[in-house]
């Protein structure tokens, strides 16, 4: 199998297939590449075979005619007794097809469970060490912090490129620029984050990382015990939570219900932190916040309105 370059990772779990979809017999697809646990529900296969909405086109490995995104439509288009479906006939590799496999599952149909996505983080860092924790955190749907803690978990080292909140791959930080940050941190120990990023060159989030790990505050096995437990045992609870609404029938099959775990999915699985902040241009942080405080808004309204109901209903 080709190398997948960092920047084709990032476009192979971003960009949707190139081309037109065509009409391919049913028959002649074959097993799916897929990263759930459970490859059928049938329930869901079901609700799709009465939709009177023409479904998107599956993902199909040309090779092998194996399903790349698309095993539920196929199923309900089975039940419908339809003998071709429209599918993007694509020229994947077998690791380019399961990476895209993954990314499509993210983003729409069926969610994944927190479970079935951090064991999808873990097959493509297997597969793809090279790919920054951020780009390989996007495709499986869970955080770039996930992806570090899973790498050093497997004593991997770091990726020599690194994928900004822009999309684009650049090169990580080399080791003889972290030394400059420390020497002028410690000459400076006032200065921001912006000016030492200026004179050492960096990213201003490489700044920061250089800074925590110099007070003893970094992730990197650092973090006082207490901090690191309360952050493990919040992420424990939020696997269990969505793991459960996500097994709920009358959320998985419904359109409403779909949506909704799919917000809360990407919610969980994202890091706004003040790095993200440092790294954005100071002329958006304005109205950056004002939109933030509106979604925040939107959620704590939703969640009183929900408290509220199902206190009425108990």
């Amino acid at each position: 199998m080709d190398e997948i370059s960092p920047t084709h990772f990032a476009e192979l779990s971003a960009a949707p297939p190139a081309g037109e979809p065509v009409l391919v017999p049913v028959a002649a697809l074959s097993s799916a590449w897929t990263p759930r646990e459970t490859a059928l529900d049938e329930d869901h296969a079901r609700l799709l075979a009465q939709s009177e909405t023409p479904l998107p086109p599956i993902l199909v490995q040309r090779s092998t005619m194996r399903v790349i995104d698309g095993v539920h439509r196929v199923h309900a288009a089975r039940l419908k007794g339809a003998d071709r479906i429209r599918a993007f006939l694509l020229e994947d590799d077998d690791r380019a097809a399961y990476l895209r496999s993954v990314a499509s599952n993210v983003v729409h149909g069926l969610p994944l469970t927190l479970s079935e996505r951090r064991a999808a983080a873990e097959r493509l860092l297997a597969w793809f060490p090279h790919c920054s924790d951020r780009s390989i955190g996007r495709a499986a749907g869970v955080s770039g912090k996930t992806v570090a803690a899973l790498r050093e978990r497997r004593g991997l080292p770091a990726p020599a490129e690194r994928l900004g909140q822009d999309g684009r791959v650049r090169p990580a930080a080399v080791p003889a620029d972290r030394g400059l940050v420390e020497e002028l941190i410690s000459r400076h120990p006032d200065a921001s984050l912006r000016e030492i990023a200026r004179r050492a060159g960096v990213a201003p989030n490489t700044v920061r990382k250089v800074r925590l790990r110099m007070t003893g505050t970094d992730g990197a096995g650092k973090r006082p015990a207490h901090a690191q437990e309360a952050r493990e045992r919040a992420d424990v609870a939020d696997d269990v939570l969505l793991t459960n609404l996500s097994r709920d029938p009358s959320l998985r099959y419904t359109e409403v219900g779909r949506t909704l775990l799919r917000l809360l999915h990407q919610q969980l699985a994202t890091s706004l932190d003040g790095q993200v902040v440092e790294s954005l241009p100071p002329h958006c942080l304005p109205l950056l916040s004002q939109a933030a405080r509106s979604v925040a808004l939107q959620w704590e309204q939703f969640a009183r309105i929900a408290e509220g109901r199902a206190n009425t209903a108990g």
